[in-house]
């Protein structure tokens, strides 16, 4: 089985969300899930809790009775084991509903029909964090405390779609953390104006960030995807990738 085209971003950092909101980036992965990546079926996204990742990472691929994972909201089970399982549930939830078509994870297991191997990325400890196109793991799960994200977009069949989905991701993320700071400073001057003596002006030379906004943009660091020999096979985001203006998203490089 060929391994898919990978792109990875680590240390996406929000600085102006301290409380990461789960629902609108779940939201806005099956929307991408959807459009860019087709249903899956031209690329998956995972997001992790980036301090829960312990590199290097591996992306490899396993026969499913070798594959085990801890699958979100699961205990450990093997891969096929898991496919089984989510095959069955999809069945009792088409005689529940009595309709022929399935939801959630259920929609995306007809992708592994037929393959004798399942694509994984193992962490530093052999632990698989990420089976796409089906489930992350419960290892680096996404908290509400959660700023520091790892993001891997996957593909079988194109490099560019990896890059488009990881473009869009990024993109709402920076707006996210926009409307965030913005909200932060309403709020800040809101407080200001009440606690200011009347007819006093607040000085802003006594805050370098107050007459530009202060806005912290998002914080994104590169990551090298090599081969096996490790030939490099992709650096995202490089110079030319992810055209967004310095005020939105910080690269480090």
């Amino acid at each position: 089985m060929a391994l898919p085209e990978a792109v990875c971003l680590q240390s996406l950092r929000l600085g102006g969300v301290s409380s990461f909101c789960n629902e609108v980036l779940s939201q806005f992965h099956t929307k991408l899930h959807e459009d860019v990546c087709d249903k899956r079926t031209a690329a998956t996204i995972a997001t992790h809790e980036l301090r829960a990742v312990r590199g290097p990472l591996l992306y490899t691929a396993r026969p499913p009775p070798d594959l085990k994972i801890v699958p979100l909201g699961r205990k450990e089970v093997k891969a096929k084991d898991l496919v089984r399982q989510l095959q069955l549930e999809a069945e009792e939830h088409r005689k529940q509903r009595k309709r022929q078509t399935v939801s959630g994870l259920h929609r995306y297991l007809h992708l592994l029909d037929g393959k004798e191997q399942y694509p994984c990325l193992l962490d530093a400890d052999g632990d698989v964090i990420s089976f796409p196109p089906i489930t992350n793991s419960e290892k680096t799960k996404i908290k509400k405390t959660t700023s520091d994200l790892f993001l891997e977009v996957t593909s079988a069949t194109s490099l560019q779609i990896c890059k488009d989905a990881m473009d869009a991701l990024i993109l709402k993320m920076a707006e996210i953390n926009k409307q965030a700071l913005e909200s932060k400073e309403e709020g800040a001057v809101s407080d200001a104006e009440t606690d200011a003596t009347p007819g006093q002006r607040e000085d802003p030379r006594a805050d370098p960030g107050a007459e530009r906004g202060g806005h912290a943009p998002l914080l994104v660091e590169q990551v090298r995807v090599v081969d096996e020999e490790g030939r490099l096979k992709v650096l995202y985001p490089s110079k030319t990738d992810l055209d967004l203006p310095a005020a939105l998203v910080t690269v480090l490089r």
